[in-house]
């Protein structure tokens, strides 16, 4: 099996994401159905990530060591969201197990990964794309310290933790599909139109979550960072 034997099922459970992804968006939550559809964009963005681990490897071995960091911090990325994803359900009525051991591994490689393109991006060509990606992974970082110091959380974190993680990977998978698949079948694009494929899923996307940040803040719905909160009817 060569590499490039990776790449069509890379792209097949891309496009499967990206059509998931919007299914899922306009479902009702919280539903049977909905979770099944979430269970199995998670499954295609499994897909995306171990196959995309050859890719970054032909990447590298071809010498394109910018591209090849990149995308391997793109595919630690989508892991990362992917199971913050689902620890957020499975621990949403346990934060301090949410914080616990995995998340924090996670997040520390996540961070580290991203000051590492940070540094490598901000001398090359691609500064402006590599730069605000990697600022990610490190503000994820900086998120998880304040999350273990806070003394208290809202009652719906866990919610805001499962739609940021889906959100993120949201804007990984509208970025594959046009700066990976489409550039494919439409070559040619222009270093503008390239730029904006990378940023304005990721400039949306934060919109998104901001905006959802507020329509679900409850002022007053606090409960002591160290308490497991008392569950609903609907859990």
């Amino acid at each position: 099996m060569t590499l490039s034997s990776f790449v069509l099922p890379h792209v097949i459970a891309g496009t499967l994401a990206l059509l998931l992804f919007w299914t899922a968006a306009f479902n009702r939550k919280g539903t049977a159905l909905h979770r099944r559809i979430g269970q199995a964009y998670l499954l295609s963005m499994t897909v995306i990530v171990l196959t995309g681990i050859p890719l970054t490897l032909k990447a590298y071995l071809l010498g394109h060591y910018t591209s090849a960091l990149f995308l391997g911090y793109l595919l630690i990325l989508v892991s990362h969201s992917c199971l913050t994803s689902v620890r957020a359900i499975r621990h949403r009525q346990d934060r301090e197990a949410f914080l616990g051991p995995v998340h924090r591994i996670a997040t520390g490689i996540l961070g580290a990964a991203g000051a590492a393109v940070i540094i490598m991006g901000a001398s090359s060509s691609m500064a402006a794309i590599l730069v605000p990606f990697g600022c990610i992974g490190v503000m994820s970082m900086i998120a998880l310290i304040r999350d273990i110091r806070a003394q208290e959380a809202s009652r719906n974190w866990w919610l805001k933790e499962h739609y940021g993680a889906m959100i993120g990977n949201g804007i990984a998978t509208h970025i594959a599909f046009s700066q990976i698949g489409l550039s494919r079948v439409l070559p040619g694009q222009g270093e503008l139109s390239s730029m904006l494929g990378w940023l304005l899923p990721l400039i949306i996307g934060l919109a998104a979550i901001t905006w959802l940040n507020r329509r679900y803040q409850a002022p007053g719905a606090k409960m002591p960072a160290g308490t497991k909160p008392i569950p609903s009817l609907d859990s």
